[in-house]
């Protein structure tokens, strides 16, 4: 789901489960991973993002109110973390009128390439995803994910190719993937 459709939304103001659990499951992952930046704690980064779902199920029927569910999804789940971070007799000194929205939206961009890089990965082909994983994400050398998953250095060496083949092709017209793509290829 890319865009959220108006039908998604309305049909979440008509208390519609399968529309809220469309939301949660496109929204989750992404307000986990923004709230973790501010509280690094997993736990409470996972209670803060089921509050805020849980927050958009009771105020359905105000969601007519909202003019772009995204961004009021990471402003409540933002002042949830500071919320925490108050509570948790940690000093966070942050002056909104002196932080620049970038700081801010830094990290909303952050996790949306991250959330698209992710998906892109989870598209390719098993063996080629599992190696793809191994050699350019965790760093292991191609020898030991040969001996770890049974097969040889040139298949290794060959799926590993085949994933980047695949993902340049995915990413073929966003130069900011193919940015990354390459620093993922010089750090293994």
């Amino acid at each position: 789901m890319t865009e959220l459709s108006k039908t998604v939304l309305e049909n979440l103001k008509k208390g519609n489960q399968a529309a809220f659990k469309e939301l949660f499951d496109f929204f989750y992952e992404r307000l986990y991973a923004f709230s973790f930046k501010y509280v690094k704690n997993n736990y409470a980064a996972e209670e803060i993002t089921a509050n805020t779902m849980l927050f958009l199920w009771e105020k359905r029927a105000n969601i007519s109110n909202i003019k772009d569910i995204k961004p009021y999804l990471y402003k409540v789940t933002r002042n949830a973390s500071l919320d925490y971070l108050k509570n948790k007799d940690k000093v966070v000194r942050l002056d909104f009128n002196s932080v620049s929205l970038l700081y801010f939206d830094k990290y909303i961009i952050e996790e949306e390439v991250h959330a698209i890089l992710l998906k892109a990965i989870e598209n390719l082909p098993s063996k080629c995803k599992r190696v793809f994983e191994l050699c350019c994400i965790e760093g292991v050398k191609y020898k030991d994910v040969a001996e770890d998953l049974n097969i040889s250095i040139n298949t290794v060496k060959s799926q590993r190719r085949r994933a980047l083949a695949l993902l340049k092709n995915q990413f073929k017209d966003n130069p900011l993937f193919l940015f990354i793509l390459k620093g993922l290829l010089k750090v293994s």
